[in-house]
C-alpha cells in the first residue's frame, strides 16, 4: 500500500513536470490539425500488434498440452490491459492472464510459465529491433554515446532474463539465503518455483514454439513501433522511422521500471528527452506521448468491457479475480 502512494506521487510529479513544458496555443494548433486518418491506421496497427501478441501466446500454450481459442486469448490480453491500465500495480494484468489460463491448464504453474515466456520473449525482441536501428543510423545519430548506453542496458536485460529462466539459477540461489531458507521451505515458494521451472522444461522439449513465437515477437514489435511513426506523421513531425525503431525499444523498456502507476510520466519524458535529440520540442513530443497513452487508454476501455460482458454472462466465474 505505501509503495502503491509512494508512486501515485512520483506519476504526479511526473505529469506536473511535463504539462508544466506544453505550449497551450501549441498544443491546440496541434489537436487543430492532427491527421485524425494517420491516428486511425496507427491504431489498426497497434490492434494487429494485439493480434500477434495473442498467436504468439497461443503457440506457447500449446506445449502444455492444451488448446486455447485465439479469440478467447485475445479477451484475455484486452482484461490484461483493463488491469495494467486501471490499477495501481503493473503486474495485475498478468495475474488475471494467470487465473485465466489455468482454467484451461488446471495449474497456475503452467499458465505461470507460459506467461513468463511470452513476456520474455517480447522484451528479447526490442534488443534486435533497437540495435539494427542504432547501426543503421550510424554516424548521423545525435548523442551516439547516449544511445549506445541505453542499448547497453537493454543486452544486461537480455542476459539477466536468460539467467532468472535457467532451472540452475534456482539451485544456486536457495543455499545462499542462509537463515530465510527455512521459513521460505515452510512457506512453500521454493516448491511453488521448482513447479514453475518443471513447466518452462516444457519449452526445452519444443523449441519449434519458441522459435515462431519469438519471430512473432519481433514482428508485433515491428508493428507497434510502425504505429508509432504513424502517429508522429499524423502531428506533422518529419523524422526518419529508424529513429522510433531506435527510441521506442528504450521507451518501453523504461516504461516497465516500477516507478510510476501505468509507467506514466516515464514514457512521456523519455520521449521528450529522445526526441529532443533529434530537433523535436517539448510540446509535439509531449502530443505525441498523449496518442500513444491514448492507444493503451482506449485498449484498457475495451479490456474493461470484455471483463464485464463476460462477467455478466458468467456470473459464477465473476469472483475469480485475484
Amino acid at each position: 500500500m505505501r509503495a502503491n502512494v509512494i508512486r501515485l506521487i512520483i506519476t504526479g510529479l511526473l505529469v506536473w513536470v511535463i504539462l508544466s513544458r506544453v505550449n497551450g496555443e501549441e498544443f491546440m494548433s496541434l489537436l487543430k490539425d492532427v491527421d485524425l486518418r494517420l491516428v486511425g491506421l496507427g491504431y489498426l496497427l497497434n490492434l494487429v500488434m494485439v493480434a500477434l501478441n495473442s498467436v504468439r501466446w497461443s503457440e506457447l500454450v500449446k506445449p502444455l498440452g492444451v488448446r486455447v481459442s485465439f479469440m478467447r486469448l485475445t479477451g484475455y490480453y484486452f482484461v490484461c490491459m483493463f488491469f495494467n491500465n486501471f490499477m495501481p500495480t503493473s503486474i495485475g494484468g498478468d495475474v488475471m492472464r494467470v487465473f485465466d489460463l489455468s482454467k484451461h491448464t488446471g495449474k497456475k504453474s503452467s499458465a505461470m510459465a507460459s506467461i513468463m515466456v511470452e513476456r520474455l520473449l517480447g522484451l528479447y525482441a526490442l534488443f534486435p529491433i533497437s540495435i539494427v536501428a542504432f547501426l543503421l543510423l550510424g554516424s548521423s545519430l545525435p548523442d551516439r554515446n547516449l544511445f549506445l548506453l541505453a542499448e547497453a542496458g537493454m543486452l544486461a536485460l537480455f542476459v539477466m532474463g536468460t539467467v532468472m529462466i535457467r532451472r540452475r539459477t534456482l539451485r544456486l540461489l536457495v543455499p545462499l539465503l542462509g537463515p530465510a531458507r527455512a521459513w521460505l521451505e515452510k512457506s512453500g515458494i521454493p516448491d511453488r518455483m521448482r513447479r514453475l521451472y518443471d513447466f518452462l522444461d516444457y519449452y526445452k522439449e519444443d523449441r519449434g514454439a519458441v522459435f515462431r513465437a519469438a519471430v512473432l515477437s519481433v514482428l508485433s514489435r515491428i508493428g507497434w513501433i510502425f504505429g508509432c511513426y504513424m502517429f508522429s506523421l499524423a502531428i506533422g513531425l518529419d523524422l526518419n522511422p529508424l529513429v522510433f525503431f531506435l527510441m521506442m525499444p528504450v521507451v518501453e523498456v523504461g516504461r516497465m521500471l516500477p516507478i510510476s502507476l501505468a509507467g506514466i510520466g516515464i514514457r512521456e519524458g523519455l520521449l521528450v528527452f529522445i526526441l529532443a535529440r533529434f530537433g523535436v520540442e517539448a510540446t509535439p513530443a509531449i502530443f505525441l506521448s498523449l496518442i500513444i497513452y491514448g492507444v493503451f487508454l482506449l485498449n484498457g476501455l475495451l479490456g474493461g468491457i470484455v471483463y464485464g460482458v463476460r462477467g455478466f454472462l458468467s456470473p459464477a466465474r465473476g469472483h475469480e479475480a485475484p
